[in-house]
């Protein structure tokens, strides 16, 4: 999944209004990555992903003065609020064990949805998951950096506090993970 793109000119004036106050631009910029920041939040097992995801476009939209950049660091700025808000729910989650979140339901039929195609997707969620699940966390943080935030390899590495060269190695063995999962998963009957 890449980010819907966004060309620098159009970026910039986004940036423009939606610091202006022009609700179509936050509008703008919250519909460009929502998605990702979901996809990602949900990958790292957040309790509420929509709650996470509304936590961070807050931010966002409160801080959105104090940000220059352009939309590739808009991006990386988007997903290091991210992951900080992750890290502060796994320290909550952490100091308060004995509470139980309710998971919501994966997918939540309507007459007009398409049950076939809710029932691939639901599938392939799982799967997606299962193949995260078998990385390290560092991995999966560069892997979903990586894919779903669309960041080149020095945004990564400037984001996880890793040089260039420790985020290659660990896509490269996040990958080969994966690819030696699914031979096995293929060859055993």
């Amino acid at each position: 999944m890449s980010v819907s793109p966004m060309s620098a000119a159009d970026f910039d004036r986004t940036l423009a209004l939606a610091r202006g106050g022009d609700s179509r631009a936050f509008g703008r910029l919250f519909d460009w990555l929502q998605r990702p920041v979901h996809t990602f939040a949900r990958a790292r097992h957040a309790t509420d992903p929509e709650g996470t995801v509304n936590d961070v476009f807050l931010q966002v939209f409160t801080h959105l003065g104090d940000f220059d950049g352009n939309d590739v660091q808009f991006r990386a700025w988007v997903f290091r609020i991210t992951r900080n808000r992750l890290t502060d729910e796994y320290r909550l989650r952490a100091r308060r064990p004995d509470e139980v979140a309710a998971e919501a339901p994966a997918y939540a039929a309507t007459a007009s949805d398409d049950v076939e195609a809710a029932a691939i997707s639901s599938l392939d969620d799982a799967w997606l998951q299962q193949q995260l699940d078998l990385l390290t966390p560092d991995q999966r943080d560069v892997v979903l950096l990586r894919v779903v935030a669309d960041l080149s390899l020095a945004d990564v590495a400037e984001l996880v506090g890793k040089p260039v060269g420790a985020v290659k190695a660990l896509q490269s063995r996040a990958f080969r993970t994966i690819a030696r999962n699914n031979s096995s998963s293929a060859v055993s009957p």
